[in-house]
């Protein structure tokens, strides 16, 4: 015997959908399903996907369990965009096609940031995050870019690298600019602005802005936290700290991407930290 189903109002967000079957006295299969708008239009259009090939640290998409370990690589590990640069030092990056992950690192002076997410920033993702493991990074961290070629150079507002802060062993608030506190997701929080003079960027050696949000606290690991981007955009803008276009291909060396990211700058020692990242958004 047949069924058929409705839902109405599903919000799509990244040009995918997940329909899961739990089976219960019998085994439930589909025999078919169809999209429709909201106007009851059978929705045909097709989302078109990105040629990231523009960028020569675009790798491929790769479908299993992958590590990487060159200085400068992007790529696909399943669905998820990963990023993995440094200037120098050893370290890896293993991304599992599920959102798990993991990084090492060893000791000495040297910059690294890299994790899995999606290839441009969206102000209304939501992302749910787990770190088991942290031996001393110096940011666990939402961690992407925004970008405007429009905007004159001259101006740090045409490219900015933001920071929402989780866990860390440096503080970034440093000589930094304060902007406000606020309370997101029960975690309150405190923003901050720097200025990068012609340092490493998406776009090559740029003068950019970094926005900060730092936690009033250290979130834990071994749990599920939550970070809703749109709290975080909204508290940057009240302090007229505004993201330029964050869905866009335009830089010379990345694009605009969101990543789960682990940062080490000059570590001390040998470490590791690993964790998972997922799209939460309703």
């Amino acid at each position: 015997m047949g069924y058929t189903e409705t839902f109405a109002d599903i919000a799509v967000n990244d040009g995918s959908v997940t329909i899961e079957l739990i089976g219960g006295i019998e085994n439930p299969t589909i025999a078919g399903f169809a999209i429709y708008s909201n106007d009851g239009e059978l929705d045909t259009t097709e989302t078109p996907v990105p040629d990231l090939s523009k960028f020569s640290a675009y790798t491929q998409r790769y479908t299993d369990k992958t590590v990487i370990t060159s200085s400068h690589a992007t790529g696909h590990v399943g669905d998820f965009f990963f990023t993995h640069w440094k200037d120098g030092g050893s370290t890896s990056l293993t991304v599992d096609p599920n959102g798990e992950f993991s990084v090492t690192w060893q000791g000495g002076g040297y910059n690294y940031v890299g994790g899995p997410g999606w290839h441009y920033g969206d102000e209304n993702r939501v992302i749910g995050y787990r770190f088991n493991s942290d031996s001393g990074a110096s940011y666990i961290t939402l961690y992407g870019w925004g970008y405007d070629k429009n905007m004159p150079t001259s101006n740090p507002a045409h490219l900015v690298e933001y920071y929402i802060l989780q866990r860390w062993s440096y503080d970034p608030s440093q000589g930094a600019t304060s902007g406000k506190a606020f309370v997101s997701n029960g975690v309150e929080y405190s923003t901050y602005r720097s200025t990068r003079q012609q340092q490493p960027s998406i776009n090559g050696r740029s003068t950019f802005y970094q926005y900060w949000s730092k936690p009033a606290r250290q979130q834990a690991l071994g749990q599920d936290h939550k970070i809703i981007f749109a709290d975080h955009v909204k508290a940057w803008a009240d302090t007229g700290w505004i993201i330029p276009n964050m869905n866009n291909l335009d830089a010379s060396d990345d694009p605009t991407y969101q990543v789960m990211a682990v940062e080490v700058f000059n570590p001390g020692s040998d470490g590791t930290a690993s964790g998972r990242v997922w799209d939460e958004t309703p």
